[in-house]
């Protein structure tokens, strides 16, 4: 086909998409006739982009012989190329498709210690054996923290005590409500009440959470109010700590209840503690940042496993009580 001087190809033009597409098919197929069927629009469409991209090369591509198109050897190289082209397009969809069936990712999780150190590598596993594919980094850090990397988008997910002040840099979704318990070694006197009331652990030996601890600072300035004076013996800045130290003898504590109940075998005794204290978790997220499908994912597995497991915590607290009395 003849070009009038105002079709005429710039040198050095680059090849366009369409027209590449159109020399593999005629390639795959040997005429322009069976190009055009396979890419269903008409034959003289495929010759004139056929005729544009020999121009751009500049060198012949194909040479006709008994209504056959043969390619020529250059046609075989910049076909070599086009296939390496098509197979990094290839990949690119299997990409997005294993993105979307979560069979690639990764998530960055941070979470206090009194969840990522005991509920949370269980959950984790869980997620990883449906989907084995996406690599997970978890780091155990205070629920500050957790707070602060949320709000500078250094983490996908975090898991912290819900803070009491709004912070416009991130998202904040409701977790759970872990009310605090009262620990203490078995026989103790205080094993006899069903409820501890703050008021009980007056004149006690205690063991208290680090003062940094939004509980700590609660049960804090509850004994003030009333005037509760217990001896505080030791500080520990994990409630696993705290737990181990009541075991141990050194005294009762107040702690969540998770923490409380995954040590259940200990030497120990539990008890709800009233009244209730503020301690509710929550997911943080920073804000403006759009989740990945894999961490949407974690999100819903986590808060539906985590409620899920914590309405069997209050269940076994309560049976536990029925059985030490």
């Amino acid at each position: 086909m003849k070009f009038s001087e105002k079709d005429t190809i710039a040198k050095d033009a680059e090849f366009t998409p369409r027209e590449i597409e159109i020399f593999a098919s005629v390639m795959l197929h040997g005429t322009t006739t069976k190009a055009a069927d396979a890419l269903d629009i008409t034959q003289p469409a495929v010759s004139k982009m056929l005729q544009q991209l020999t121009e751009k090369a500049e060198f012949q591509l194909f040479r006709k012989s008994r209504q056959r198109l043969i390619p020529t050897p250059e046609a075989h190289m910049l076909y070599a190329e086009v296939q390496r082209v098509f197979e990094s397009a290839r990949g690119i969809s299997r990409a997005a498709r294993e993105i979307r069936e979560l069979r690639s990712g990764r998530l960055n999780i941070c979470a206090l210690p009194a969840f990522g150190s005991t509920l949370l590598p269980s959950i984790i596993t869980s997620f990883s054996s449906q989907h084995p594919s996406v690599s997970i980094s978890l780091d155990i850090r205070s629920s500050a923290t957790v707070v602060q990397r949320a709000s500078r988008n250094q983490l996908d997910i975090g898991i912290g005590v819900t803070a009491s002040d709004e912070n416009p840099s991130i998202v904040r979704r409701a977790l759970t409500a872990t009310p605090p318990v009262c620990v203490m070694p078995v026989g103790h006197r205080l094993s006899e009440l069903d409820v501890i009331q703050a008021d009980d652990l007056d004149g006690l030996d205690f063991i208290s959470m680090g003062s940094a601890d939004p509980m700590r600072r609660q049960l804090d300035a509850l004994c003030e109010e009333r005037g509760v004076k217990r001896v505080l013996k030791v500080e520990a800045s994990l409630s696993s700590a705290c737990i181990a130290l009541v075991a141990a003898g050194a005294g009762v504590t107040v702690v969540d209840r998770l923490s409380a109940w995954l040590a259940r075998d200990l030497p120990i005794e539990i008890r709800d503690f009233r009244p209730h204290l503020d301690l509710n978790l929550s997911v943080y997220r920073p804000w403006g940042v759009i989740a990945s499908t894999a961490a949407d994912a974690f999100t819903e597995h986590l808060i539906q496993t985590t409620r899920s497991f914590m309405n069997s915590v209050d269940a076994g607290i309560s049976a536990l009580r029925a059985k030490q009395g």
